[in-house]
């Protein structure tokens, strides 16, 4: 083949091989030409991109598809040096034209301060905020400081931040490239990865370059960037050095650099000519990196001392602001010649910011230099900081620069921490606060300053920090609520890092520390181990043998500490929820029903939703369906407002309990579908339990057996309520399906708990009615027994109702009738449609075998539209059964509803239906409004509909034509 007959645009960069080169290259490749071609990239990076087309046609075609219209995320992994930015620029730069393109690098030095890689991606395009909804408009501003207010979730943002990028799609596709990923401060990289989580339709791509993918963005989709093979490292090696060399030579430099393009760029400058020529030297036992890193800087090493002095600023100055840079160099009394001098080395490039050549040159420089030239980069770049327009980042200058104990600068790092925290920045407040407590004089501050670093450390999900920082307070510089709380801060930072109920015991010491008497703080420590109780051992007894403490011993602890005359709802909770764990529950009802009524009454929440659960319990421990539903409501909207997207599956669940307790299937199924989105958008470990309850309801075999098997199979040591849920389930399922011997098989094992869980007392209803099926009178003795003693002190319709339906199955026939009704009609009067439906299906069976055909007909009719109207499928299917046995046909509400929707499709028809703007649906589905429309239009097309209103009428007649 005539190479020359086949130039194509890139080729002349490759003819500077030798023929003989190019020749094996096309043997090896079908043709040279043809893959210049498709690379397609500028010279200064095409050397470094050999043997990279197939990465490079990934990345092309997911840029091909946003200008499509569709959106999508992508992770560029490998080993420094690797080709990763010269990889994704290649790519980038047939598009450039075509689709906006905006970039940011992560830089170590900034890694402390909250979303500064987010602000440096979205300045430019914060004029479109304004077509946010206001909560995202308003959480987006507040963590990029411009404006005040309560600290906004990082997954909030994230929402914030793909409306933000789909506001500036609807003029055309972008590109955001965010470089060194992995030096990003975590609030940013939080929120860049959510919203790459939910992208959809929007024209957006983000690509995120980094060394390795860790947990933040794992689960996104990856193009590793691997190592050259080594006839690709010859040739460009063959490049790097045109003239002959060594054979010798050459493998020793393509078998140390391991196919790694900088490193074949950069080690053969660390060789004399005579070395290349044909000598050869010994490897050291440094990294790959480091010798990269240190033949970078020989680079450098004969630069006058003013210029490395220029480079090491512009290395400690994550903003890239020239103008920041030159203000900085004339605070050292430096010429501007040394910036000059600089940019002539090649390390550093001034355009309309200030970059390095490669990350790596970076790192080296910032790394390498001494403390005391850091801190006078630090100092020089603090005085040319304007206080008035960043007074953050002059802080951390400051405090970097500081060497000495410095109570004015220690102070205006805690304000810098407060400032952090208002932006979400939980990470950076505490970076601020550890400096500042690294400053402080006085061990009263210091160790003031320490405390609230390491309860932010732990509120940033780093455990190990908050116990490191806990282990170098002065102890004795502490009053005593300040030991109670290290106590308190070191058993929660245990318990995060070892998910064990041990830490119960510290925190009952931390809550009676001898001079303590702040009594918020001792509600705050009771009520942290009875959550920690109920959630990692479902509120049971302990093992005395690990040292854990008796789950009776720490309800009488609470007990015994709360006062019998406090009217406070938290005291009340507390005292109610230690006398079920003592086995008091008549005593328990009436104080836990005067908790509930105080929380749903406060002004204000009495607990954050971050530590939602005690008060729901509650109001499921006294069968109150409607506080039930207006606590948990609550919190989902305190959790939705702020963005707590880690503890919505929680509140969620409880919203869903209420909904199930009133037969709202749909709803309820609902709720499982957002639960869902939200363990998808941000990799949530929230069991699936609700989503198991609503598909046992619905009659859903499958999804049933497949969620009570997954949950089994991650059960904790310990935990009982996770197995309790899904026997539960499984009894109501197996009593729908007309199975009583598995509603027995798994629920005889709950007898032994009943007054300990919740689920276990809920599952006595399926017992007797499974036992009563299959004649086994002494369980269902006993499982009447046990809702009766449950059932009678807490009075109200939902538990007298259950009491009646048990007894009208057990009781003779000549007062089976009045339970019958009663439990009929307490159901019926509770709004409580599921449980009406199912009293009515045993009244009509029972009719039926006393041979009233006729009554039977019309209770069985009733129950069948209940329960079909509600989605209770298999309960449904039995009403029909006994429907048809007394002679009557029942019409099939079954209806073929055409194309079936999406799960996400029927997320957003359901809202529309509710009367929600498109706005108001993305923000709760985690979506943006580009996407929401995208279904919309979809659900439009599949109804066969032209408007919201014509939508609403055909799912309100779907849903009562669907079993």
């Amino acid at each position: 083949m005539d190479i020359a007959s086949q130039e194509r645009p890139g080729v002349d960069r490759v003819r500077s091989c030798s023929r003989a080169w190019l020749r094996s290259r096309l043997r090896a490749f079908a043709s040279v030409v043809e893959w210049n071609r498709r690379l397609d990239v500028a010279p200064s990076t095409g050397s470094e991109l050999r043997g990279r087309v197939a990465e490079l046609e990934v990345v092309r075609k997911l840029l091909d598809d946003a200008r499509a219209g569709n959106s999508a995320a992508l992770v560029v992994h490998g080993d420094p040096g690797i080709g990763k930015t010269a990889l994704a620029e290649a790519a980038l730069g047939r598009f450039t034209t075509r689709m906006r393109v905006e970039r940011t690098v992560g830089v170590e030095s900034e890694m402390e301060l909250p979303y500064a890689g987010l602000h440096q991606l979205t300045a430019g395009m914060l004029d479109r905020a304004a077509g946010l909804p206001a909560p995202q408009r308003d959480a987006l501003e507040r963590a990029l400081g411009l404006r005040t207010g309560d600290a906004p979730s990082p997954f909030l943002i994230g929402v914030a931040v793909l409306g933000l990028l789909t506001e500036v799609a609807v003029e055309g596709p972008i590109c955001c490239l965010i470089d060194d990923t992995q030096w990003l401060d975590d609030a940013s990289r939080q929120a860049l990865a959510f919203s790459a989580r939910r992208l959809g339709s929007e024209g957006v791509v983000l690509v995120f370059v980094m060394r390795t993918v860790d947990a933040t963005f794992r689960g996104l989709p990856e193009l590793a960037v691997p190592s050259l093979n080594d006839d690709d490292a010859r040739g460009l090696l063959a490049q790097v050095l045109p003239g002959r060399i060594d054979a010798r030579v050459r493998d020793r430099l393509v078998s140390e650099a391991r196919g790694n393009p900088l490193a074949l760029h950069e080690l053969p400058s660390a060789l004399s000519p005579t070395e290349i020529a044909g000598g050869y030297t010994v490897a050291g036992n440094t990294t790959l990196t480091t010798r990269i890193e240190k033949s970078l800087l020989d680079q450098l090493g004969s630069l006058p001392e003013a210029a490395r002095r220029v480079l090491l600023v512009a290395a400690a100055d994550p903003t890239g602001d020239p103008q920041l840079l030159r203000a900085a160099v004339r605070g050292l009394s430096l010429s501007p010649d040394a910036i000059d001098e600089a940019e002539r080395s090649g390390a550093l490039t001034l355009g309309t910011r200030v970059g390095f050549r490669h990350p790596l040159i970076r790192s080296a420089i910032y790394r390498t230099a001494s403390p005391p030239d850091r801190r006078r980069a630090h100092a020089a770049l603090a005085e040319a900081t304007p206080v008035e327009l960043d007074p953050d980042r002059r802080a951390w200058h400051r405090g970097q620069a500081a060497v000495e104990p410095d109570e004015e600068i220690a102070g205006v790092l805690e304000e810098s921490a407060v400032r952090a925290r208002g932006r979400g920045g939980v990470a950076a407040a505490a970076a601020f606060l550890e400096r500042a407590a690294a400053l402080t004089p006085r061990p009263a501050d210091r160790a003031r300053r320490l405390l609230a670093a390491s309860r932010a450390k732990l509120e940033a999900g780093a455990p190990e920090a908050a116990e490191r920082l806990l282990s170098v307070l002065p102890a004795d510089a502490l009053d005593p609520i300040g030991t109670a709380q290290v106590a308190l801060l070191r058993a929660q930072a245990d318990f995060a890092r070892r998910r064990s109920p041990r830490v119960v015991r510290e925190i009952l010491a931390a809550a009676s520390w001898p001079d303590v008497h702040d009594a918020d703080f001792v509600r705050k420590a009771h009520y942290e181990a009875l959550f920690i109780a109920q959630y990692t051992l479902g509120g049971t007894r302990s093992d005395p043998g690990t040292g854990d403490v008796p789950f009776s011993d720490l309800c009488r602890a609470v007990f015994d500490a709360t006062d019998a005359d406090s009217t406070h709802p938290m005291d009340l909770l507390l005292r109610g929820r230690a006398l079920i764990g003592l086995g008091k529950r008549a005593e328990a009802i009436p104080v836990l029903r005067r908790a509930v009524a105080g929380l749903i009454d406060a002004s204000a929440p009495l607990i954050p939703s971050r530590s939602a659960g005690l008060d729901s319990n509650a109001a499921i421990e006294t069968w109150d369906v409607d506080a039930l539903w207006t606590l948990s409501d609550r919190h989902v909207g305190l959790a939705r407002a702020d963005g707590q997207l880690t503890v919505l599956p929680l509140v969620l669940s409880y919203a869903g309990a209420a909904r199930l307790a009133q037969g709202r299937l749909a709803e309820a199924e609902l709720i499982a579908d957002e639960i869902d989105v939200i363990k998808d958008a941000i990799g949530h470990p929230f069991r699936r339990t609700h989503r198991l309850l609503t598909a046992a309801w619905r009659g859903d075999t499958g999804t049933v057996s497949r969620l009570a098997s997954e949950l089994r199979q991650n059960v904790a040591a310990g935990d009982l309520v996770t197995p309790t849920i899904a026997n539960f389930a499984e009894a109501i399922l197996a009593n729908g399906v007309g199975n009583p011997e598995d509603v027995l098989r798994v629920g005889r094992g709950e007898l032994d708990q009943i007054h300990l869980l919740t689920y276990s007392s809920r599952i006595l209803a399926e017992l007797v009615e499974a036992a009563v099926r299959v004649g086994d009178r002494a369980i269902a003795d006993r499982a009447l027994a046990e809702l009766t003693a449950l059932t009678e002190p807490v009075g109200g319709d939902w538990a007298l109702g259950m009491l009646a339906a048990g007894r009208a199955l057990t009781s003779d026939p000549a007062d089976a009738e009045a339970h019958h009704r009663e439990a009929v009609e307490r159901y019926r009067r509770g709004g409580l449609a599921v449980y009406e439906g199912r009293a009515r299906l045993a009244y009509g069976e029972w009719l039926r075998r006393r041979r009233r055909r006729i009554d039977a007909r019309g209770e069985l009719r009733t129950a069948y539209e209940l329960l079909s109207g509600r989605g209770a499928a298999a309960f449904a299917a039995r009403a029909r059964r006994e429907l048809e046995a007394t002679g009557e046909t029942a019409l099939s509400r079954l209806v073929d509803p055409g194309d079936a929707l999406t799960v996400q499709e029927a997320n957003v028809a359901r809202l529309v239906a509710d009367g929600l703007s498109n706005r108001e649906i993305a923000a709760r589905l985690f979506l943006s409004v580009r996407t929401v429309e995208y279904h919309l239009r979809k659900v439009f097309l599949k109804r066969g509909v032209r408007s919201r209103r014509d939508l609403a009428d055909a799912l309100r007649a779907e849903g009562t034509a669907r079993l």
